[in-house]
């Protein structure tokens, strides 16, 4: 699930990036990781039906955030419904950054 998003983010206009979470940096063995996972945080939610998705990623200046924020939670959420995981899924998005 998490590199169908991971696929779908990276397709959308205006991602610059995905960023990585503390996490992500703090972890030892950062050669030997997948770092196409970096930036997006799959979770079970709080019943075994649902899942909870973080996306936080870099946007480029050049187009409008809030068009790009909204235009990632979509993908997102067609790629876990492509992936046929389509159980109640929320997408939180975070922009750390503009490029």
């Amino acid at each position: 699930m998490a590199l169908a998003a991971v696929d779908a983010v990276e397709r959308v206009p205006g991602v610059a990036f995905l960023r990585p979470g503390i996490a992500d940096l703090v972890r030892a063995s950062y050669a030997s990781r997948d770092r196409r996972k970096s930036g997006i945080r799959v979770r079970p939610g709080p019943d075994s039906s649902s899942w909870h998705i973080e996306v936080q990623f870099v946007a480029r200046r050049t187009h409008r955030t809030l068009d790009v924020t909204r235009a990632v939670r979509e993908a997102v959420l067609g790629a876990v419904a492509e992936a046929g995981d389509p159980a109640r899924t929320t997408v939180t998005v975070t922009v750390t950054g503009l490029v």
